[in-house]
């Protein structure tokens, strides 16, 4: 049997107060060098994902569309093994385009995979 990894509406953190929720009483905060990842208690049985990527911190739609692509891609893949928690990626300062960000990402969902298994 094959494993589905999709990324549904559900899988999403939707209105402000689910995000408000996660960054007012985070269980656990994990720090990149550019990104930060808010993890709080799931209101679901599954985990969530929640992007707050501003355009303060990366200038360009480019980068930020990227960067979300590549979180959402990451979340999909580790979903299945997290427990039930909520995690809102933040941009903590700006990086150049060389940069790969996608290095980070995968380092923080995988700091989170250790931290948060399933059951």
């Amino acid at each position: 049997m094959t494993q589905q990894y999709t990324f549904d509406k559900s899988d999403r953190l939707l209105n402000p107060n689910e995000f408000k929720r996660v960054f007012d009483q985070p269980i656990k905060k994990v720090h990149g060098e550019h990104c930060l990842l808010f993890v709080g208690k799931a209101q679901t049985d599954t985990a969530r994902l929640g992007l707050a990527i501003t355009k303060k911190k990366l200038k360009h739609a480019v980068d930020r569309n990227r960067l979300k692509r590549l979180t959402r891609e990451h979340f999909r893949l580790t979903q299945s093994s997290l427990s039930p928690i909520d995690v809102v990626l933040i941009v903590k300062k700006s990086y150049d385009r060389e940069f790969d960000i996608g290095a980070e990402v995968a380092e923080i969902f995988r700091k989170i995979k250790q931290m948060y298994p399933s059951n």
